[in-house]
């Protein structure tokens, strides 16, 4: 292979967004992600936790998760 051939795997292999066929793997995703956009944006942690998000946000999760596992 040549380098710019090793290159490209490692891209796919490290920055490819994983793909989660489990909707409780999918739900921990978004909410790790919720968190991190919180500190990055506010500097803050979220005042509720998991269950509270998901109670809030179910039918978005789940037009998300739908999208995003179409084959």
């Amino acid at each position: 292979m040549i380098n710019s051939q090793i290159v490209d795997r490692i891209k796919q292999t490290v920055f490819s967004k994983p793909k989660c066929a489990d909707f409780k793997c999918f739900i921990q995703r978004k909410w790790m992600e919720h968190k991190d956009e919180l500190m990055r944006w506010e500097a803050r942690r979220p005042e509720y936790d998991q269950e509270y998000y998901f109670r809030k946000h179910r039918w978005m999760l789940r037009r998300m998760y739908q999208e995003e596992n179409r084959t």
